[in-house]
């Protein structure tokens, strides 16, 4: 049995210090009501504590409580001599003393205490505020740590969604520092490929109509060319030899011999 309540009181508490933040040494902050059922049943309230949780533990109480005792009369006197042997944190109400539930309350507004009371009433508020461990003596002498109440999940659960983002950055930040250290390789950088113009589509575009420029004989010669309508150079045509018949050509020497004596 021994076995199963420790696993469960270390299963509960690593509920309120993964979601709420608690820390050893733990807090406990006791009431009169928890002091005086330790007391007639001879609980030594510290020793136990420290069996229970199994690490390092801090019973504490306030002034208010240790005077809300002392004003219960002469059967509260063991009580409030056991509940001075705590060490006594400031509660800001010494100059106006608030009863002792009153007290708590002010208390765990704005630190991390794990709450030990025996007051019904008490209790009830504990388990309807987030981040608050209730601690109690089952049956009057049995150490017991209450299972975290709905409420208490579904708190956790909200604070685990807002705390994503922060926990993202915690992880990227932890990469940065093991990469400059030289425990992990940095991660291999892509290149991105620039964007430049692109080239036009070869089917779209039309094929150049290049000037072509013949060179005739009588340029190759010196002599000038002759520019044709479209800007070329053209070949000078030369003239064609008619051919006389044999008939013809002796006429001709006939008649210029004869004309000249």
């Amino acid at each position: 049995m021994k076995i199963t309540k420790h696993k469960k009181a270390r299963k509960y508490m690593s509920f309120y210090i993964n979601n709420f933040g608690f820390r050893e040494p733990l807090l406990v902050l006791i009431d009169g009501s928890f002091c005086h059922a330790a007391y007639k049943v001879r609980l030594q309230i510290e020793e136990q504590l420290k069996k229970y949780f199994q690490c390092e533990v801090k019973p504490i109480v306030t002034a208010c409580i240790i005077t809300e005792t002392d004003n219960l009369g002469p059967g509260f006197i063991g009580t409030s001599q056991l509940l001075k042997k705590f060490l006594v944190h400031r509660c800001g109400h010494e100059k106006r003393p608030l009863d002792g539930s009153a007290c708590i309350k002010s208390m765990t507004k704005s630190c991390h205490y794990i709450v030990a009371t025996q007051d019904r009433a008490l209790q009830e508020w504990v388990r309807d505020h987030p981040g608050i461990p209730l601690f109690y003596l089952h049956n009057g002498s049995v150490p017991t740590l209450v299972q975290p109440s709905e409420a208490q999940r579904r708190a956790a659960v909200e604070g685990q969604k807002s705390s994503v983002g922060i926990r993202e950055l915690d992880q990227a930040t932890i990469q940065t520092l093991k990469v400059k250290e030289g425990l992990v390789a940095p991660e291999p950088k892509i290149r991105k490929k620039k964007k430049g113009p692109k080239n036009p589509n070869p089917l779209s575009c039309k094929k150049s109509k290049k000037k072509k420029n013949v060179q005739g004989g009588a340029a190759s010669e010196g002599k000038p060319a002759t520019a044709g309508e479209g800007g070329g150079v053209l070949k000078k045509k030369s003239r064609k030899r008619i051919k006389l018949p044999k008939h013809v050509i002796e006429h001709l020497k006939a008649s210029t011999n004869g004309g000249v004596k």
